[in-house]
């Protein structure tokens, strides 16, 4: 099996956050986003992952030390490392094409901007699998049309009337990629209109025309991350369902944990109250502060603070009395300077 991961975007919508770090990589519950997503694949389907494709975007962006974690990432599964550059924003479809040397076989196609936990359950007896979860408002997502048989013939994008309560996930399997390759390079060859896309699920219908067959299967649990609202909430979520064990960190005065929380290397908590649904990264310092609901980065200084549903970003000094926040990394602010 392969895994192909686009992730060349800038992550605009999680800015400041993503100014230095790409969106896939920001950590939640102690791992980037892109990890635990790799994870749950590996953990759920029945045969090994052989290679793991990032498409990436430049250089200046995505350097070196971003593709050896990538490496490293790819590594705890024993797969091999296939790195493709999306140069140009052209949309999803272009985005896979940018791969496709290695588009063939038995593969997983998977957005680095979800969080899953659950199953991915693979069958041979169909020639793909799109998975779904049911949402209360289907117009704000990409939603399947389904047959007497339960088979997808249609994609549609937000669509304004009712058509099925499946929303779109954005992890994909294909049975032959080389399959969605042929369907895929015709059309990148077209000209388009200003502001259109080259999108993957063009080939997908393209293979529901020629009667390839296309099964929904339900996620247990999907969770968005493209804001930071939305990362906290996850975060929280993912460490109810992943019930971590608080590392050892050094202790002064009275600290309580009410877990679930994620305590990462070399924390220092002071006379506080942490959690529940708290990540904690490396080297932060919590002092004099109760904690909720929130993601504290690498490096960061915490005190005199009471926070809930709050972002901090990596080596960021925070003491103030604001109780819902999203400061970015190397941040200050410091309600006891003149």
């Amino acid at each position: 099996m392969k895994v192909f991961i686009p992730m060349a975007g800038k992550g605009t919508r999680l800015r400041p956050f993503t100014l230095n770090t790409p969106k896939p990589l920001i950590k939640v519950a102690g791992k980037p986003i892109v990890s635990h997503l790799i994870s749950q694949i590996a953990s759920s389907i029945n045969t090994n992952i052989e290679e793991i494709v990032y498409i990436v975007g430049d250089e200046c962006y995505f350097d070196q030390t971003i593709i050896k974690l990538l490496e490293d990432i790819s590594r705890e599964y024993n797969a091999k490392t296939k790195i493709y550059r999306q140069l140009e924003k052209l949309g999803t479809g272009h985005a896979i094409m940018c791969a496709q040397e290695s588009l063939e076989g038995p593969s997983i196609i998977a957005y680095a901007d979800t969080l899953i936990h659950g199953r991915l359950n693979i069958s041979d007896n169909v020639d793909g699998i799109i998975w779904v979860q049911e949402v209360k408002d289907p117009s704000s997502y990409g939603v399947v049309r389904l047959n007497n048989n339960e088979n997808i013939i249609e994609l549609v994008e937000k669509p304004e009337h009712f058509i099925s309560n499946k929303a779109v996930v954005g992890i994909y399997y294909f049975k032959d990629a080389t399959i969605l390759k042929n369907q895929l390079a015709p059309y990148l060859n077209k000209k388009l209109a200003k502001g259109q896309e080259y999108l993957l699920n063009f080939g997908i219908e393209k293979m529901i025309e020629k009667e390839y067959v296309f099964k929904p299967q339900t996620l247990e649990n999907w969770m968005d991350c493209g804001t930071p609202k939305l990362i906290v909430s996850s975060n929280s979520k993912m460490l109810n369902l992943l019930r971590p064990e608080p590392a050892e960190y050094k202790k002064e005065g009275k600290v309580e944990l009410i877990e679930p929380v994620y305590i990462g290397n070399n924390i220092s908590i002071s006379n506080s109250t942490i959690g529940p649904g708290v990540t904690i990264e490396d080297n932060a310092k919590i002092k004099d502060s109760k904690i909720s609901s929130s993601i504290i980065m690498d490096n960061s200084k915490i005190s005199n603070a009471e926070l809930r549903n709050s972002l901090i970003g990596a080596n960021t000094i925070f003491d103030g009395n604001f109780k819902n926040i999203y400061l970015g990394d190397y941040s200050k602010l410091d309600n006891n300077e003149d």
